[in-house]
């Protein structure tokens, strides 16, 4: 794994308008996530990665940060270009914890 963004860069990025997706199953979802994110579960990534913006810097969360990576490869292998693997969804600057 290449590794995780840092919480700090995450949140200077969300600050320019970065948008999260999650990546976890939509049963992980309802468990519990962030206000300020987006569920993509990364079975549909590869149908639905149009739906992401182009001109705005991706930061993929998921459990514990392996289908983010995962996910942040194939984006990157789509053309997408400031795509980032945050880690787990807990990670998110704006997950207050």
């Amino acid at each position: 794994m290449a590794g995780f963004i840092s919480v700090e860069e995450a949140a200077a990025l969300m600050d320019q308008g970065a948008v999260v997706v999650d990546v976890r199953t939509p049963g992980e979802w309802e468990e519990g996530h962030c206000e300020a994110s987006r569920l993509l579960p990364l079975n549909e990534l590869p149908a639905r990665f149009e739906e992401l913006p182009k001109d705005k810097t991706l930061l993929m969360v998921c459990r514990s940060g392996g289908r983010s990576e995962q996910a942040t490869l194939f984006l990157k292998s789509m053309g997408h270009d400031a795509v980032f693997n945050l880690g787990p969804w807990q990670r998110n600057p704006r997950h207050g914890g």
